[in-house]
């Protein structure tokens, strides 16, 4: 019944020779029945198959046979290596660029979502004219000529196997985010995982291993500060925050202190039941409720003076403390700007030999002031700021010799002296550094 069948029909699939190859080399084992057995196929088609006696099959009966999608089969058909190269070599170019995105342009009216990666693998030996044309078009557009392209494809070819990390090598690392942030390793590699365990992928970039070792080392942080936060704000930041929502941990630390102080029940501002957040059932709510929380607990916090500041939410309690901070900072510097406190700055800082002569002149002995910041645990506006105020102390003691120095004995001894700490704190507030 399939000696006659007619191969013109352009859904049917044709049996050229490298599909030949691929079912007497991976399919066929020499048994007829077992492999018509095994496939659920009638023995006539297998035979005939096996025999030579017809030229093509449907793409059900290919599917079957094959165990995968039929590649499409045009009329011309070219050697792949340099299409592939072309390939390889625009996804170089361009970040953005994908595998998938090229074969959506190659084949507009199949779902993307359906890639048959066989044609950028080599799997294939050949593929369709038309694609190779399309590629060397998307270059010349660019402004290259085909042997500028050839040229590219060489030097592409040389560049070191170091740049890229065995497959190997990832393995364990996509395990461990997949415990521990439920991130899939088809999301992490923009593609199927299977395609590297069945060794059609080996390799992936360097970026990419390093940004999952980034992720990798950022997971034991959060595990190893014991915080359930931090891990949901590490899983919000790989997966992307969802509009309209937000973390039930940020908020976590308010919602407790409106249990333990206010006087209205948690479940209205939670639409539901705590307990399918303190279970992690649930692990976000609506913004809107996030707002409404915050507004309620910072009105609680000005209706009750008397609460204890420990036991404030974290970030009011920052926001109270950077008050505060701000306040003492300011009579600080207005103390420091008198009189007394100018005249107990130059006493600290006054060397104890006033010429600097007997500090020593030797190269070892000096310190070039760009480095002086550092040994003093300054910042280095501060210390400028510093040296500018009491130009007079310094400038005795200084050294020039095209770049100035200070002797490192000197440095020594502000690191020694009482009260040099005081001195410190108050080029650093100043400047804004701390």
């Amino acid at each position: 019944m399939y000696r006659n069948i007619r191969i013109s029909d352009p859904n049917r699939i044709k049996l050229d020779e490298e599909i030949l190859d691929k079912f007497f080399t991976e399919i066929f084992s020499g048994k007829v029945p077992e492999l018509a057995l095994e496939k659920h196929l009638p023995y006539s088609l297998v035979y005939n198959v096996a025999k030579g006696r017809i030229k093509s099959l449907s793409p059900k009966e290919y599917r079957i046979l094959f165990g995968e999608e039929p590649l499409y089969q045009g009329e011309n058909k070219v050697e792949g290596t340099y299409f592939r190269g072309m390939v390889d070599l625009w996804l170089f170019l361009n970040d953005d660029a994908t595998k998938s995105g090229l074969y959506g342009e190659f084949y507009p009216e199949k779902r993307s979502s359906r890639v048959d990666y066989r044609i950028f693998s080599g799997k294939v030996k050949t593929v369709e004219a038309r694609l190779e044309r399309i590629m060397e078009e998307k270059f010349l557009e660019q402004g290259f000529d085909e042997s500028e392209i050839r040229d590219a494809i060489a030097e592409l070819n040389l560049i070191p196997d170091e740049e890229r990390v065995s497959y190997e090598y990832l393995k364990p690392l996509l395990e461990y985010l997949k415990e521990h942030l439920n991130m899939g390793p088809a999301r992490l590699l923009n593609k199927r995982r299977t395609r590297y365990e069945k060794g059609e992928l080996k390799t992936v970039s360097r970026k990419l291993y390093n940004y999952m070792l980034h992720l990798r080392n950022e997971t034991e942080k959060a595990l190893h500060s014991g915080s359930r936060a931090e891990i949901e704000r590490l899983k919000e930041t790989t997966s992307g925050k969802r509009k309209d929502l937000t973390l039930y941990v940020d908020v976590q630390e308010e919602i407790e202190f409106l249990r333990t102080y206010g006087e209205k029940g948690i479940k209205r501002y939670l639409g539901r039941s705590i307990k399918n957040y303190e279970e992690s059932r649930l692990k976000r709510i609506a913004t809107w409720r996030a707002e409404k929380i915050r507004t309620d607990c910072n009105e609680l916090i000005e209706n009750k003076p008397e609460i204890p500041i420990q036991s404030i939410p974290r970030p009011q309690r920052k926001q109270r403390i950077g008050t505060l901070l701000s306040s003492l900072k300011s009579h600080l510097l207005y103390k420091m700007g008198q009189r007394e406190s100018i005249l107990y700055e130059k006493e600290v800082l006054t060397p104890s030999f006033e010429d600097g002569k007997r500090y020593g002149t030797e190269t070892d002995a000096l310190t070039r002031v760009d480095r002086a910041a550092h040994v003093l645990a300054m910042s280095k506006k501060a210390f400028d700021l510093m040296v500018a105020h009491n130009r007079d102390i310094f400038g005795k003691i200084g050294r020039y010799d095209g770049k100035w120095h200070l002797p490192t004995r000197y440095l020594q001894e502000l690191l020694e002296k009482q009260g040099f700490d005081l001195v410190k704190q108050k080029y650093e507030l100043l400047t804004g550094s701390c």
